[in-house]
């Protein structure tokens, strides 16, 4: 079993004002008082400096990045999350200086080792990023999305009919539905800018595509095999009714990515019948959306 680890917080329902402290108004002898509030919307904090007598500020966020040195920080957590303890030294000209602590309560942050190998227990704390079994669907039932780091990893669970012999991934890398492959199976949000094609999901063959028509229309070329940038667990039978499959590619090779990434899949037989579109289309279906997460703090905005 692989290493799961999570890190677990309270996330903040409605903006924050202000906050308990560790320390009252801290006073130096020269005279200067460290002192702050804050807000936020659950993801964002923005800090407001109510020192006095200061002339220089340093800021410690509590997640063992780096000092800020502006005077009103903003600041994302995206590498730890639950009760953090900021603190403000307020410095004077002579050198006297003034600290205070705070207690803030950031968002959940969740950290998860993904390997491809057709073991599914990490996948289990991470949430659905689009289900069809409640409808019925087709052959692929759910899909789950995870592209922390530099892989976009997903993991697809079907029913029993679900081999993946040959199948068509579309993904819209770049956030726009207007630019790319405009497919007529999914008329709401498509947009390609990729297409991976083949048996590849099965570890055989299979080819990475650009897409190559200005207009929307089916025109690609070749980018290079899925041998070489592609890893897949093949697909495993996990009970009588249930199959799936874990895979994962490099963010670099889809380009310059968007907010958003997009995907929709169409499974087909070896001899390339077609056996089930995921989403299903309909006449308002979309691509599959999965926003990419937040990989780095604001630096001291």
């Amino acid at each position: 079993m692989k290493t799961l680890r999570y890190i677990y917080c309270l996330i903040a329902i409605s903006v924050l004002a202000g906050c308990e402290s560790d320390d009252t108004e801290a006073v130096s002898d020269g005279g200067i008082i460290a002192d702050f509030s804050f807000t936020s919307d659950g993801s964002e904090f923005v800090f407001s400096n109510l020192s006095q007598g200061a002339t220089m500020y340093r800021w410690d966020f509590g997640d063992l990045s780096f000092y800020c040195d502006k005077e009103n920080p903003k600041y994302q957590y995206t590498k730890v999350g639950g009760e953090i303890n900021v603190t403000l030294t307020a410095m004077g000209e002579s050198g006297q200086e003034a600290h205070i602590t705070k207690t803030i309560t950031a968002p959940e942050v969740l950290n998860v080792e993904i390997g491809i190998d057709g073991d599914f227990g990490e996948w289990e704390g991470i949430p659905i990023t689009y289900d069809e079994s409640a409808s019925g669907g087709g052959s692929i039932q759910k899909i789950k999305v995870y592209a922390k780091g530099d892989e976009i990893n997903v993991y697809l669970e079907g029913n029993a009919t679900m081999k993946l012999e040959v199948v068509d991934i579309f993904i819209d890398a770049d956030g726009d539905p207007s630019t790319g492959f405009l497919s007529w199976q999914w008329p709401v949000s498509s947009g390609a800018e990729f297409l991976i094609e083949g048996a590849f999901l099965n570890n055989s063959w299979g080819d990475l595509y650009n897409h190559a028509d200005p207009n929307g229309g089916w025109a690609w070329n070749v980018s290079e095999s899925t041998a070489n940038i592609f890893s897949s667990s093949g697909v495993v039978q996990v009970d009588a009714q249930t199959n799936a499959v874990e895979f994962s590619f490099p963010k670099s090779k889809l380009g310059s990515l968007g907010t958003y990434i997009g995907l929709a899949i169409t499974e087909m037989t070896e001899g390339w019948a077609a056996v089930a579109s995921f989403p299903t289309p309909t006449d308002t279906s979309s691509f599959v959306i999965y926003e990419l997460p937040l990989e780095a703090t604001f630096l001291c905005e």
